[in-house]
């Protein structure tokens, strides 16, 4: 039997390493991160476009604010479909059943997709057709959220905690994305900056919590044991019940003034999560872990949770004026949706994907790079919102800053997700990391 010329050989090889649209259906987390990541690099994209352009005029009774869909689409556009990906690929594993096949989500990433990449031309010209584009994006979010409740009835109950928790996120994100279209089609654009902060705590840092607390030391048990043995997942529980209150004082203020006990309950709330955390997190500081870099960049984005709740504590302040208020706490929002959120996804969807793709070594020197430049773009952010005499050279710095992780990530990340995994080669790794992969 005659072997293929070398050539021949070589062009199969080629042929069977390319990139293929049908390879992001073989697994739920290339499907869901494809897009995800376009959702991503996308919206920073245009955002960052957007501040370069300056202010533009317009019929504002019919266009969409950009900064109210800058925070929207941050909130319910870019996070729900990496949720998605990570809660169909882990949660079989933490339930104990059966994965799902990704032939089923494909309507639902289809729709929200859909949904929010055609409203973008849209939200300049009419908001009621972005109204609609929001409907089918919040139709393809609840069929994802029906996919997960079938995951969860399938599971073992005693395993259901954050699961349940990340599908209570993942109906929240709907839901506001359900109230943002009646929103925009009866006119009322100014409950969309409010919608986006609410779901900003309902949705992505629900999630966020709930994966922490199930797959990270950093905000888990262990720090009171006497705590932990009368009230089991305390740290989880009092990290939770920040969402509630945060998404109704977002909530309330269009509707009525807040009354002042209601802000003094918020700010004494806030600090007694802002001191726990602390005590949960900082007991990491010199651990041994440590000098494993992907807990260095998670303990990084771990970082910014305190600080943003700090930020947070000191905008609850009830003797501070309105204005200083208002900046306090976009710079705590913007530490916490661009800090931690932003630095715990890009680590964890790197690791995830390289690790599924046979990529022993996730976090190389293009991750560190990313990483490095994310936490410049927050710091920017925050220093525009700080220091507002110099916002028009910090404010772009930090939407280009922004853009450019969000796109290498895409082109590098998208790649692999349609290519077929390698032949993995074992590194060592930390104890911890091993234990997360486990998780």
């Amino acid at each position: 039997m005659s072997l293929p010329p070398p050539e021949a050989a070589a062009a199969e090889s080629t042929r069977a390493s390319s990139w293929r649209a049908q390879r992001l259906l073989s697994s739920p987390h290339r499907l869901c991160f494809f897009w995800a990541g376009v959702q991503w690099a996308v919206s920073a994209g245009w955002w960052a476009a957007e501040l370069l352009a300056g202010p533009r005029a317009g019929d504002s009774q019919h266009m969409v604010p950009s900064v109210a869909w800058h925070g929207l689409w941050f909130s319910l556009g870019t996070m729900p479909l990496f949720v998605a990906g990570f809660v169909f690929t882990a949660g079989p594993r933490w339930l104990h059943t059966i994965p799902i096949d990704t032939r089923q989500l494909r309507v639902g990433v289809g729709l929200f997709s859909a949904g929010w990449l055609l409203a973008l031309p849209l939200a300049g010209v009419n908001a009621r057709a972005v109204a609609a584009m929001l409907l089918a994006a919040a139709i393809g979010q609840s069929l994802l959220v029906e996919r997960v409740l079938a995951l969860l009835r399938t599971g073992r109950p005693g395993e259901r905690v954050h699961v349940a928790l990340i599908t209570i996120a993942m109906a929240a994100m709907t839901l506001t994305l359900l109230a943002a279209a009646l929103a925009l089609a009866t006119g009322c654009v100014e409950w969309l900056q409010p919608l986006a902060h609410a779901g900003l705590w309902c949705g992505p840092v629900l999630v966020f919590v709930a994966a922490s607390h199930r797959m990270l030391p950093f905000l888990g048990d262990g720090l009171w044991p006497a705590l932990d043995r009368g009230w089991p997942h305390w740290p989880l529980w009092l990290l939770v019940s920040l969402v509630p209150v945060q998404a109704v004082c977002a909530l309330l203020p269009i509707m009525a003034p807040l009354p002042p006990w209601l802000r003094f309950v918020g700010f004494g709330h806030l600090a007694v999560v802002c001191v726990a955390s602390a005590g949960l997190t900082l007991r990491w500081v010199g651990h041994p872990a440590m000098r494993t870099p992907m807990l260095r960049m998670l303990f990084g984005a771990a970082l910014w949770w305190l600080l943003a709740l700090l930020l947070l504590t000191a905008a609850a302040v009830p003797a501070l004026s309105d204005e200083s208020a208002r900046r306090l706490e976009l710079a705590g929002l913007h530490a916490l949706g661009m800090g931690y959120l932003g630095g715990t996804l890009l680590t964890m969807a790197t690791r995830v994907s390289a690790a599924h793709q046979g990529i022993a070594r996730a976090i190389d020197g293009v991750a560190r790079v990313l990483y490095v430049v994310l936490q410049t773009a927050v710091l920017a952010r925050l220093c525009a919102l700080l220091w507002p005499q110099a916002a028009s050279v910090w404010l772009p710095a930090a939407a280009v800053a922004w853009s450019f992780v969000t796109a290498v990530w895409l082109l590098r990340h998208g790649r692999w997700l349609g290519q077929p995994p390698r032949v993995r080669s074992r590194l060592s790794q930390s104890p911890i990391i091993a234990a997360i992969e486990k998780r």
